[in-house]
């Protein structure tokens, strides 16, 4: 898995302590067969295990897919000015594509 970090984003998360933690998951009510949906966070998920560390150049980022399926390149980015969020695509999509 190729990880492409944004500058903004490396700088938010530079700055909120250097760890992302990044997971796929399935809405909690919805229709069967929904897609999961990327999330990321500079704190850990409460609630998730079975993160593991992949490789990325000056931070941490923890990845949870779904299942054993990982992207080819998990892009990071960052979203908003005047509350900045970090968002993670899975192949260039919002949803994991599995």
């Amino acid at each position: 898995m190729l990880v492409k970090v944004s500058t903004d984003a490396a700088s938010f998360i530079h700055a909120s302590g250097g760890r992302l933690w990044v997971w796929a998951a399935h809405p909690r009510m919805c229709c069967s067969g929904a897609p999961a949906w990327m999330h990321a966070a500079t704190e850990p998920p409460p609630g998730l295990s079975g993160f593991s560390e992949v490789p990325a150049d000056g931070m941490q980022i923890w990845f949870r897919g779904v299942g054993d399926r990982r992207p080819d390149v998990l892009e990071i980015g960052l979203r908003g000015t005047r509350r900045p969020k970090v968002e993670a695509y899975w192949d260039g999509c919002l949803m994991a594509m599995v």
